[in-house]
Protein backbone atom coordinates (compact mmCIF):
# COMPACT_ATOMS: atom_id res chain seq x y z
CA UNK A 1 0.00 0.00 0.00
CA UNK A 2 1.39 3.39 -0.94
CA UNK A 3 1.59 6.51 1.19
CA UNK A 4 -1.31 8.02 -0.76
CA UNK A 5 -3.50 4.95 -0.16
CA UNK A 6 -2.78 5.07 3.58
CA UNK A 7 -3.37 8.83 3.66
CA UNK A 8 -6.75 8.45 1.97
CA UNK A 9 -7.75 5.80 4.50
CA UNK A 10 -6.53 7.98 7.39
CA UNK A 11 -8.50 10.95 6.06
CA UNK A 12 -11.67 8.88 5.71
CA UNK A 13 -11.28 7.42 9.21
CA UNK A 14 -10.59 10.85 10.68
CA UNK A 15 -13.95 12.05 9.33
CA UNK A 16 -15.65 9.14 11.08
CA UNK A 17 -13.69 9.70 14.29
CA UNK A 18 -14.71 13.35 14.38
CA UNK A 19 -18.31 12.22 14.85
CA UNK A 20 -17.31 9.85 17.64
CA UNK A 21 -15.05 12.24 19.56
CA UNK A 22 -17.93 13.78 21.57
CA UNK A 23 -19.20 10.35 22.56
CA UNK A 24 -15.70 9.17 23.51
CA UNK A 25 -15.21 12.20 25.75
CA UNK A 26 -18.23 11.25 27.84
CA UNK A 27 -17.33 9.08 30.79
CA UNK A 28 -18.69 5.60 31.31
CA UNK A 29 -21.27 5.53 34.10
CA UNK A 30 -19.75 4.37 37.38
CA UNK A 31 -22.03 1.33 37.52
CA UNK A 32 -21.47 0.55 33.81
CA UNK A 33 -23.66 0.87 30.76
CA UNK A 34 -25.49 -2.44 31.19
CA UNK A 35 -26.93 -1.58 34.57
CA UNK A 36 -27.71 2.06 33.73
CA UNK A 37 -29.52 1.13 30.52
CA UNK A 38 -31.26 -1.89 32.06
CA UNK A 39 -32.57 0.27 34.91
CA UNK A 40 -33.57 3.08 32.52
CA UNK A 41 -35.63 0.52 30.61
CA UNK A 42 -37.24 -0.66 33.86
CA UNK A 43 -35.85 -4.14 33.29
CA UNK A 44 -34.73 -6.28 36.22
CA UNK A 45 -31.53 -8.32 36.16
CA UNK A 46 -33.72 -11.44 36.19
CA UNK A 47 -35.66 -10.25 33.14
CA UNK A 48 -32.48 -9.40 31.23
CA UNK A 49 -31.08 -12.77 32.22
CA UNK A 50 -34.14 -14.53 30.79
CA UNK A 51 -33.73 -12.64 27.51
CA UNK A 52 -30.09 -13.70 27.11
CA UNK A 53 -30.24 -17.14 28.74
CA UNK A 54 -28.36 -16.27 31.93
CA UNK A 55 -29.30 -16.27 35.61
CA UNK A 56 -29.96 -13.07 37.60
CA UNK A 57 -26.80 -13.57 39.71
CA UNK A 58 -24.76 -13.97 36.50
CA UNK A 59 -26.18 -10.72 35.11
CA UNK A 60 -25.23 -8.97 38.37
CA UNK A 61 -21.67 -10.36 38.13
CA UNK A 62 -21.47 -9.22 34.49
CA UNK A 63 -22.56 -5.72 35.46
CA UNK A 64 -19.79 -5.58 38.07
CA UNK A 65 -17.26 -6.98 35.58
CA UNK A 66 -18.26 -4.34 33.03
CA UNK A 67 -17.86 -1.50 35.54
CA UNK A 68 -14.34 -2.85 36.21
CA UNK A 69 -13.57 -3.04 32.48
CA UNK A 70 -13.32 -6.82 32.56
CA UNK A 71 -15.95 -8.13 30.16
CA UNK A 72 -15.56 -9.94 26.86
CA UNK A 73 -16.82 -8.23 23.71
CA UNK A 74 -18.94 -11.26 22.83
CA UNK A 75 -20.71 -10.98 26.20
CA UNK A 76 -21.34 -7.25 25.73
CA UNK A 77 -22.82 -7.99 22.29
CA UNK A 78 -25.08 -10.68 23.74
CA UNK A 79 -26.31 -8.36 26.52
CA UNK A 80 -26.92 -5.54 24.03
CA UNK A 81 -29.03 -7.84 21.86
CA UNK A 82 -31.01 -8.83 24.97
CA UNK A 83 -31.90 -5.15 25.42
CA UNK A 84 -32.74 -4.72 21.70
CA UNK A 85 -29.63 -2.65 21.16
CA UNK A 86 -26.56 -2.82 18.96
CA UNK A 87 -23.21 -3.16 20.65
CA UNK A 88 -20.59 -0.83 19.21
CA UNK A 89 -16.97 -0.45 20.21
CA UNK A 90 -14.11 1.40 18.70
CA UNK A 91 -10.96 3.40 19.00
CA UNK A 92 -11.00 7.18 18.84
CA UNK A 93 -7.64 8.95 18.55
CA UNK A 94 -6.85 11.85 20.88
CA UNK A 95 -6.21 14.11 17.88
CA UNK A 96 -6.46 12.52 14.42
CA UNK A 97 -4.70 9.68 12.63
CA UNK A 98 -3.17 12.18 10.22
CA UNK A 99 -1.78 14.27 13.08
CA UNK A 100 -0.37 11.14 14.72
CA UNK A 101 1.47 10.16 11.54
CA UNK A 102 2.67 13.74 10.94
CA UNK A 103 3.94 14.02 14.53
CA UNK A 104 5.81 10.72 14.26
CA UNK A 105 7.44 11.78 10.99
CA UNK A 106 8.48 15.08 12.62
CA UNK A 107 10.07 13.20 15.53
CA UNK A 108 12.10 11.10 13.11
CA UNK A 109 13.05 14.15 11.04
CA UNK A 110 14.09 16.08 14.15
CA UNK A 111 16.28 13.20 15.31
CA UNK A 112 17.96 12.99 11.90
CA UNK A 113 18.33 16.76 11.57
CA UNK A 114 19.88 17.04 15.03
CA UNK A 115 22.64 14.61 14.05
CA UNK A 116 23.29 16.33 10.72
CA UNK A 117 23.16 19.81 12.23
CA UNK A 118 25.73 18.86 14.89
CA UNK A 119 28.14 17.57 12.23
CA UNK A 120 27.62 20.64 10.05
CA UNK A 121 28.16 22.98 13.02
CA UNK A 122 31.45 21.23 13.78
CA UNK A 123 32.48 21.79 10.17
CA UNK A 124 31.24 25.40 10.31
CA UNK A 125 28.65 24.69 7.61
CA UNK A 126 25.53 25.14 9.72
CA UNK A 127 22.39 26.11 7.78
CA UNK A 128 20.43 29.29 8.38
CA UNK A 129 17.20 28.97 10.38
CA UNK A 130 15.14 29.34 7.20
CA UNK A 131 17.19 26.65 5.43
CA UNK A 132 16.84 24.37 8.46
CA UNK A 133 13.05 24.88 8.48
CA UNK A 134 12.82 24.08 4.77
CA UNK A 135 15.09 21.04 5.11
CA UNK A 136 13.01 19.85 8.08
CA UNK A 137 9.75 20.15 6.10
CA UNK A 138 11.28 18.36 3.10
CA UNK A 139 12.69 15.58 5.27
CA UNK A 140 9.37 15.17 7.06
CA UNK A 141 7.56 14.78 3.72
CA UNK A 142 10.17 12.30 2.49
CA UNK A 143 9.77 10.24 5.67
CA UNK A 144 5.98 10.30 5.31
CA UNK A 145 6.08 9.16 1.70
CA UNK A 146 8.79 6.52 2.12
CA UNK A 147 7.65 5.48 5.62
CA UNK A 148 10.63 3.46 6.80
CA UNK A 149 9.99 0.08 8.44
CA UNK A 150 11.07 1.49 11.81
CA UNK A 151 8.61 4.40 11.51
CA UNK A 152 6.88 3.61 14.84
CA UNK A 153 9.98 2.41 16.70
CA UNK A 154 10.85 5.84 18.15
Amino acid sequence: MTYWDRKLIRDQLDVRFKNLRNLAEKSIPESGWIRVIREALGMSARQLGQRVGLSQPRISRLEIAESEGDLKLSTLKKIAEGMNMKFVYGFVPESSLEEMVQDQAKKIALKRMTKVNHTMRLEEQELSNEDKRKAFEDLTQKILINEPKDFWDL
